[in-house]
C-alpha cells in the first residue's frame, strides 16, 4: 500500500514517472542495493547488524579495480572481490561471536578500518578507466527484462531458500529468537555468526562487482549510505531489529521503495540532500511504530 501510494503521488507530480525508460532507471538502480539487503536480512534475523557493509563494498571495488589495472581476466576479477568480500564479513563474525563485543560497535570499528585502508589503497584519487566486459551483468537485458533484475531475482531466490528450506536457516532465526536456549540446544551458536555475516560479505563483494561493472570506475565515497539504506529497508520490510522476525520479500520491497523515493524526489525537483532525511525519518517511525506495539504485546 505504501509503495503503491508513493508510486501515485510522484506519477501525479511527474509525467516521467512511469516512463519505461524511468522504470527500467528504477530496476537498475536498485540492484546492488537489493544484493546488500539480502545478506543483511539473515543477519538482522540473527539477531545481528553490520554498518561496515558499505565498507566492505568499497574495498572490494578497490581491490577488483586494482586486479583489472594490472591485467587480470574477468573469470579472475569476479572471484577476487567475491572472496574479499567473504572474508572481511567473516572477520566481523569471528570479532562479534569471539569477543562478544555488541555487533553495532564491533562493525562501527571495522567500517572505520575499512574506509581507511580504502584511501591508503587509492589515494584519495578515482580508479577510472576500467573495462566494460563485464557491464552486460548490469546494464544488458535478457528478453526484454534488465539482466540486473534476474540476477537479484536469482540472489533472492538462494537466500529465501537457504533461509526458510534448510536447517542452516532455522538455526538463523533459532539464535534471531534467543541465543542462549540456541546454545542450550546444541546449536553451535559462534560457528553460525560467522557464517552469516560472511554471507552478507559475499554479497556486498557481488554488489561490488556489478557496481564496477556499471560505473566503470570506483570513487573515494563509494558505499557511503548503502548500510543505512539496507538497515532501513530490511526494517521497513518487516524485520524486527532484535532478532528472530524478517521478510526477504518485504526488504525487497523496502528497497524498492527507497529507491522510487530518491528517483521520485529528483524528478519533482527536490534536493538530493533530502533523500537521507526522508529514509532516516521513515526509519525512525518504523522503529518507534515496532516498540509500541512490542510493548503492547508485552
Amino acid at each position: 500500500m505504501a509503495l503503491l501510494v508513493l508510486c501515485t503521488i510522484f506519477a501525479l507530480q511527474s509525467e516521467f514517472f512511469l516512463s519505461e525508460r524511468n522504470l527500467t532507471t528504477i530496476l537498475r538502480n536498485s540492484v546492488d542495493l537489493g544484493i546488500v539487503c539480502a545478506g543483511m536480512t539473515i543477519v538482522i534475523i540473527l539477531g545481528g547488524i553490520d554498518v561496515s557493509v558499505g565498507g566492505i563494498l568499497a574495498v572490494s571495488a578497490v581491490l577488483i579495480g586494482r586486479a583489472y589495472q594490472v591485467g587480470m581476466p574477468d573469470w579472475v576479477v569476479v572471484p577476487v572481490g567475491l572472496a574479499a568480500g567473504a572474508l572481511l564479513g567473516a572477520l566481523n563474525g569471528v570479532i562479534i561471536s569471539k569477543s562478544r563485543v555488541p555487533p553495532i560497535v564491533a562493525t562501527l570499528g571495522t567500517m572505520y578500518v575499512y574506509l581507511a585502508v580504502l584511501f591508503l589503497v587509492i589515494g584519495g584519487v578515482w580508479i577510472s578507466g576500467l573495462p566494460s566486459s563485464l557491464s552486460f551483468l548490469v546494464l544488458g537485458d535478457v528478453a526484454g527484462i534488465p539482466s540486473g533484475a534476474l540476477l537479484l531475482a536469482a540472489v533472492y531466490v538462494f537466500a529465501w531458500l537457504l533461509l526458510r528450506r534448510t536447517p542452516w536457516g532455522q538455526r538463523v532465526v533459532a539464535i534471531g529468537c534467543d541465543e542462549t536456549a540456541a546454545r542450550l540446544v546444541g546449536i553451535r551458536v559462534d560457528r553460525t555468526k560467522i557464517q552469516a555475516y560472511a554471507l552478507l560479505g559475499l554479497f556486498a563483494g557481488l554488489a561490488a562487482v556489478l557496481y564496477v561493472a556499471r560505473m566503470r570506475n570506483v570513487e573515494v565515497n563509494i558505499g557511503t549510505n548503502i548500510a543505512l539504506e539496507a538497515i532501513a529497508a530490511t526494517i521497513l520490510g518487516g524485520a524486527n531489529i532484535r532478532g528472530g522476525v524478517g521478510s526477504l520479500v518485504g526488504a525487497l520491497m523496502g528497497v524498492l521503495f527507497i529507491k522510487i523515493t530518491q528517483n521520485g524526489l529528483v524528478l519533482i525537483g527536490v534536493s538530493s540532500l533530502w533523500e537521507t532525511v526522508v529514509i532516516g525519518s521513515l526509519l525512525v517511525v518504523v522503529l518507534v511504530i515496532d516498540a509500541i506495539e512490542t510493548r503492547r504485546a508485552g
